[in-house]
């Protein structure tokens, strides 16, 4: 290709100053990276306006804590939801962390008293009644914090009353049964069980009737009934049957007299008398082969037997008390009776 008209014009003296220029620009360059070269020791060192984290810095920001989570209050739960007064009740507090920290528990109630620490205390009621609030606050120690707070009940409870307990027949054969039944209330209106126990012999069924299989051995064997609402109150009675092969002497009503006193009553199928009393209890014998013979015992108070009568001193607390007369006839069968007396502690109830 023919050169250009101005290369063609210009003299060869220029194009040869211009190609020495940049030969000598290009030795200067050169010289500057030796010099850079053997100034840090052969190496060629790079600098840039970005500077990498020391290792102590990156300790610093593995070493940064984790973000901390409140304590969470699943359930507060009373160990009951009726308290009497001046009495102590288990509450539980069940709260859970999720950074697995240990929890302190920090009590707190306006009226009764807590008792113990942690998770687990008591609650002292006061002697009132009515409703009470119990506060819990969780702390996990790194600045998160629960609380909750329930309500707790305190109310008197009133135990059941048994009102009857009856026996179908008064003695059975050995190896026989009989039907035995309770009829008790509660006041508070709380549910009754029942629970049956004997000196002998064997229970079929639950709840407010039973039947009752004799042993095979003659005597009398005491049954007895305990009533309970679920916040244990409890009330019991007792009453006596007769195995025997041979039908033993029928017993009627027993007559109670009172001593020097006007403050004893029929009470549903037994009595009431006033605390420290004294009364005369008679056993009538309706039928059967004399002469009899007679064996007191009481559970309460004071039996002062003689014969067919016997004089019985109430106690000064209120108790139910329950005496009873095992009559054994001519010819050795036994026959076994009960009566029930309730003993009140104010004049009110007369």
């Amino acid at each position: 290709m023919a050169d250009s008209p101005e290369k063609r014009n210009k003299p060869k003296s220029q194009q040869g100053s211009k190609k020495k220029a940049t030969i000598i620009v290009a030795l200067a360059c050169v010289a500057v990276v030796v010099a850079i070269l053997v100034l840090n020791g052969g190496g060629l060192a790079v600098h840039s306006d970005v500077t990498e984290p020391s290792v102590e810095e990156e300790e610093q920001e593995e070493e940064a804590p984790a973000p901390n989570h409140n304590p969470v209050i699943i359930s507060l739960t009373p160990a009951t939801d009726r308290i009497s007064p001046f009495d102590l009740c288990v509450v539980e507090c069940e709260a859970i962390d999720e950074d697995g920290d240990p929890l302190t528990y920090t009590w707190t109630s306006a009226q009764g008293d807590v008792y113990g620490e942690g998770a687990s205390i008591e609650w002292g009621a006061p002697d009132d009644e009515g409703l009470f609030r119990l506060s819990v606050a969780v702390d996990d120690g790194r600045g998160g914090i629960a609380d909750f707070s329930t309500s707790l009940r305190v109310k008197v409870n009133y135990a059941p009353e048994i009102l009857s307990m009856t026996s179908m027949v008064d003695w059975v054969v050995p190896g026989e049964s009989c039907y035995i039944s309770c009829v008790a209330e509660d006041d508070d209106g709380d549910e009754i069980s029942y629970e049956w126990t004997a000196n002998g012999g064997e229970f079929v069924g639950q709840g407010r009737a039973v039947l009752w299989v004799a042993p095979e051995t003659p005597e009398s064997y005491w049954i007895t009934v305990w009533a309970r609402d679920t916040y244990g109150g409890e009330a019991r009675h007792a009453l006596p049957i007769s195995v025997t092969f041979a039908e033993p002497a029928h017993l009627g009503e027993f007559v109670l007299t009172p001593n020097d006193t006007d403050m004893l009553k029929r009470k549903d199928d037994g009595w009431l008398i006033f605390r420290g009393r004294s009364c005369t209890i008679e056993c009538v014998v309706e039928e059967g082969d004399g002469p009899f013979t007679y064996e007191w015992s009481a559970d309460e108070g004071v039996l002062k037997p003689d014969g067919a009568t016997a004089i019985w001193d109430a106690p000064e607390g209120r108790v139910t008390a329950t005496i009873v007369v095992a009559v054994t006839d001519t010819h050795g069968n036994e026959a076994s009776g009960s009566v029930r007396i309730e003993v009140a502690t104010c004049t009110c109830s007369f």
